[in-house]
């Protein structure tokens, strides 16, 4: 497939939790998956004029959070206490051709949720913490 070099938005996102079933509407997903390997300081008695560093062992998967519209009959997720699958389906392309949008899937939990303030004339927005655990992926898949 051709990789398309049209610039595209994120309208048409959507992520599941596998266990949790929550079915909110999603605003939005304002933060990058941050992945960090740590860094070994190596530095030694001989070291000249700067610490010595080595990469650590294993990378470190930072917290993702969303926005999501609130609503009193759906409420935001409870905090997870094990594993799941959670994937985050892209849009399709524009002019691409695909079928199915790229995906990021791997075993996570949500560690924590935000409820909106009350303001009159706002909609209430809410925010849904969570992080993938490192047990399976995530694994990227490219759209198809």
């Amino acid at each position: 497939m051709a990789v398309t070099t049209k610039p595209d938005t994120g309208h048409g996102f959507t992520l599941t939790f596998a266990t949790t079933n929550w079915t909110g509407k999603i605003i939005g997903l304002p933060t990058n998956l941050v992945k960090t390997r740590e860094r070994v300081k190596a530095t030694h008695l001989a070291s000249a004029t700067n610490h010595e560093y080595i990469p650590g062992d294993l990378d470190d998967l930072g917290e993702l959070e969303v926005d999501v519209r609130f609503e009193a009959a759906t409420g935001l997720p409870a905090t997870g206490s094990a594993p799941e699958t959670i994937t985050a389906t892209w849009p399709l392309a524009p002019g691409g051709g695909g079928a199915t949008g790229a995906s990021l899937a791997g075993t996570g939990f949500i560690t924590g949720t935000t409820y909106p303030p009350m303001q009159t004339g706002v909609l209430q927005t809410g925010k849904i913490r969570f992080t993938f655990n490192g047990g399976t992926g995530p694994t990227w898949t490219a759209e198809a």
